[in-house]
């Protein structure tokens, strides 16, 4: 029994001792490639890593009784490394946080070409990049449960996983199907900068969530950045003073959501007025405008706001040295959301850099900047400015075929100009105001009846208002100033697709534009209202043709309008086409009869303190005739390897221009009388492009010319006949950094000056300048640099942000942009000069969800 009892004893001991042996060789560690080897045989399975994830990892293998998730569960443990299934039998290997370079390639499904210029953006992130000409692409640092959008113009957008490129463990071939709307297929692709586009129509979009970058440009400002295309351009450096093909900027059609909008600008015009952030196209149409369009005889800019409902809710938020802003919108269901933008000025709570070259060139040479015939020790002034902009929409959708949009705008600036006299004999203080302010209201109706026809249904209200209140300081005189501006209209626009070649669109439009002016001085009584009102009926219709190979397009319609007032009708017939002479090279021709309604005249330089000159006024079918225009233009495009070349010749003929809507400041200054100008031209662009680098050349050459028989001479050269204009310009972008650089040069506008040696002229008591022959001479020319960053990075998973610096006119080059001269009280003459932005810096801070 003791023998039993020892064996017993020594059989466990020794149990024990081969046990703890056996583990200990258990534990011998091998390389975890050797051990993965190993599992992809015994389960069937692909593992997929980058080779430096299990580099240098070391592991006791496990055992091979486990089930594969039981191994999985236990690599997990003895690694730290993440295991994540892409599919039953592929299993993605990661470290923590870490990601993983993708790449691809993109081509045609139907012609087998390769697709470049597709924005392929990582979802929620900053993360973005632009296939190059091979249709390749790569994004460094993605992690497998990252969500990809590949959108093109030409093609559906997409939507992967970045699952699917890793299940390849390979760059992965993407064959895309280009669109079926032909209509929309475009001539190039991110033209000068991401995010524009040349169409078909010869019409330019811009696209904001996609928009890049351009010099000077820290945050997308459509209407400063229309001035990078050939023949836009502002002569005084504003964005309420577009000038497109030598046209006075109250001839632009400016378009909000459907609105039409008679202000456009904060800083009483050197910044835009529309919150860019929920803008999600823009188009400029220069020639061969859809006859939907009207009540303009130069150039169309039309701004869409979002208007789809996002699943989640998005937003942002930012400032720079001028304003704060935020904006966003809240899904409230499937069906309905609100989205809102707001932004105010910083500039009555803080005095910034930026600030103080705005507000020096945007009143300068008004009653803020001149100088009183007193002590200025004794005279102490004042001035507090700012500005505001609010938008408010309502989307909601019945169903897919029946949406409707709500629209609320709200713009205004305000300036308080305060003047204090304080001496042994007298104590004054007196403040003259300035209101600038606009109100947009809008409903849409869509509907989509069949696969072929839907309608828009549009009903609108807009209403635009400056009044000044100006009080002279020395004096107990005051003057009241108002000019208001009031439409109110309905549109419907019904679409039919005839077949897959062609597509009509047909409407009506109406509506009701009243404006009223007003002054009220009490020193002496004289008090002045005029209000005027003119109801208009429009009818349109236009065939839009693509052919079966997609080589001609075309697009040409006719536009009737009848002005219950005059009793008159006015036939507007435009065409625009495009012929594809090969795979690189198109001819477009374009044409366009137009007429407005309503311009903008000054009757004094001193209106309005100075600031805003201009006044609305509706036409009389008399002295104050109806703005008619006719325009032709021909041009080719060739693009090839991302190299592009545009040039177009134009020929524009506008009637019924009066010498008070041209800003004379010469012996035309008084006579009232009306005419035309005639502009010709031509456009060239050439634009270079690789997948980090853009860099353009372009060149207008304008001849503008005014007509006015009974003026002398009567031919003589438009005050906004800029001959000669230059652009040059570079964006460079690497990874999430964005770098631009312009110049920008032009030929002096036309000048008036005094005769020499006989300047002025006192007979018969009245005291004048004597001017030589009008606009014979020039200013100096224009010359601009300016330059911009961007950085782009992610403060967290859902969080983005973007940081941005800007210098324009980084020479400080000192640019004449107007030369007058005024009678001073020695019966002398005295040059005044109005001098563009030195040089601005600027800084930006944004984030966005």
């Amino acid at each position: 029994m003791k023998f039993y009892k020892r064996f017993l004893v020594v059989f466990v001991f020794f149990f024990i001792i081969v046990c703890s042996y056996s583990q200990t060789i258990n534990k011998e560690v091998y390389p975890l490639f050797d051990v993965l080897m190993t599992a992809e045989k015994q389960y069937g399975v692909k593992f997929t890593y980058a080779d430096k994830t299990v580099k240098a990892v070391e592991i006791v293998p496990y055992n091979t009784t486990l089930s594969l998730y039981e191994t999985i569960h236990y690599l997990i443990n003895t690694t730290q490394l993440n295991f994540s299934f892409l599919t039953s039998h592929n299993i993605l290997i990661s470290k923590n946080n870490e990601g993983i370079k993708i790449c691809g390639n993109l081509i045609n499904i139907d012609t087998q070409k390769n697709i470049d210029g597709a924005l392929i953006a990582v979802l929620n992130t900053n993360i973005s990049t632009i296939s190059d000409g091979n249709g390749y692409f790569e994004l460094p640092e993605i992690k497998e449960n990252q969500t990809l959008e590949i959108s093109h113009i030409l093609y559906p957008t997409i939507y992967l996983k970045a699952s699917n490129f890793l299940n390849k463990n390979t760059c992965l071939t993407l064959s895309l199907s280009q669109k079926i709307e032909k209509l929309k297929e475009v001539i190039l692709t991110n033209y000068l900068t991401t995010g524009i586009t040349i169409r078909t129509d010869n019409s330019i979009s811009i696209n904001i969530k996609k928009f890049g970058i351009l010099p000077g440009l820290i945050e997308p400002d459509v209407l400063h950045g229309l001035q990078s295309i050939p023949g836009i351009s502002s002569v005084n450096e504003t964005i309420s003073t577009i000038n497109i093909r030598g046209g006075a900027n109250d001839q632009n059609s400016l378009i909000w959501d459907g609105i039409k909008m008679y202000h456009s600008g904060h800083f009483f015009g050197l910044i835009s007025a529309f919150n860019p952030y929920l803008i999600d196209d823009v188009t400029i149409i220069k020639n061969g405008t859809s006859v939907q369009y009207n009540d303009a005889v130069s150039g169309t800019i039309n701004m869409n706001t979002v208007n789809t409902i996002k699943e989640k809710p998005f937003g942002g938020a930012g400032f720079n040295l001028l304003s704060v802003d935020a904006y966003g919108q809240i899904p409230i269901s499937e069906k309905t959301a609100i989205q809102f933008s707001g932004r105010r000025s910083i500039t009555d709570i803080l005095k910034t850099p930026t600030f103080e070259q705005y507000f020096k060139r945007a009143f300068q040479d008004s009653k803020i900047s001149t100088q009183l015939n007193v002590n200025t020790a004794e005279v102490k002034t004042n001035s507090d400015f700012n500005f505001y902009d609010f938008n408010l929409k309502f989307l909601y959708n019945f169903n897919n075929k029946h949406k409707l949009r709500v629209n609320l705008l709200k713009v205004e600036n305000n300036l308080d100009y305060n003047e204090a006299l304080n001496n042994e004999t007298l104590n004054i203080s007196k403040t003259s105001v300035l209101q600038q302010k606009n109100l947009a209201f809008g409903v849409q109706y869509s509907s989509k009846w069949s696969k072929n026809f839907k309608t828009l249904v549009n009903a609108y209200y807009t209403k635009y208002n400056i009044k000044a209140s100006n009080h002279t300081l020395l004096t107990e005189q005051r003057l009241l100033q108002n000019n208001e501006v009031l439409e109110t209209g309905v549109k419907l626009n019904t679409y039919y697709q005839l077949n897959d070649n062609i597509k009509l669109l047909a409407g009506y439009h109406f509506y009701e534009l009243g404006i009223s002016n007003s002054e009220d001085v009490n020193l002496p009584l004289f008090i002045r209202t005029v209000k005027d009102v003119i109801r208009n009926h429009s009818v349109f219709s236009e065939i839009n043709y693509t052919s079966k190979n997609n080589k001609i397009f075309i697009k040409s319609g006719l536009r009737i309008n009848y002005i219950e007032k005059f009793g008159s009708f006015n036939a507007e017939p435009r065409i625009q086409t495009l012929f594809k002479i090969n795979s690189n090279l198109s001819l477009k021709i374009a044409g366009e009869f137009k007429s407005q309604n309503a311009v903008q005249v000054i009757d004094l330089q001193e209106d309005f303190l100075g600031v805003e000159k201009r006044r609305w006024v509706l036409a009389d079918n008399g002295a104050m005739p109806i703005l008619k225009s006719k325009q032709a233009s021909i041009g080719l495009n060739y693009e090839r390897n991302n190299f592009f070349i545009d040039i177009e010749g134009f020929y524009k003929t506008v009637n019924g221009i009066t010498t008070s809507n041209q800003g004379f400041q010469n012996q035309n200054q008084f006579v009232k009388t009306s005419g035309s100008y005639l502009v010709h031209g031509v456009e060239f662009l050439v634009n270079k492009k690789t997948n980090s680098y853009s860099t353009w050349l372009s060149y207008t050459y304008n001849k503008n010319n005014y007509k006015f028989k009974l003026l002398s001479p009567s031919i003589f050269p438009n005050n906004l006949d800029i001959r000669h204009a230059i652009s040059f310009g570079n964006t460079y972008t690497y990874k999430n950094l964005n770098v631009a650089l312009g110049i920008q040069w032009r030929t002096g506008k036309p000048n008036t000056i005094p005769i020499k040696d006989n300047a002025v002229n006192d007979s018969e008591g009245i005291i004048a300048i004597n001017y030589n022959t009008p606009n014979s001479e020039r200013l100096s020319s224009y010359f601009r640099a300016d330059f911009s960053s961007t950085y782009k990075f992610n403060l967290s998973d859902k969080l983005n942000a973007l940081v941005g610096v800007s210098l324009l006119n980084i020479l400080d080059t000192q640019n004449v942009l107007n030369t007058y001269y005024k009678v001073n009280s020695e019966n002398t003459v005295n040059t005044i000069n109005n001098l563009s932005i030195g040089a601005t810096p600027n800084v930006t801070f944004r984030v966005s969800f």
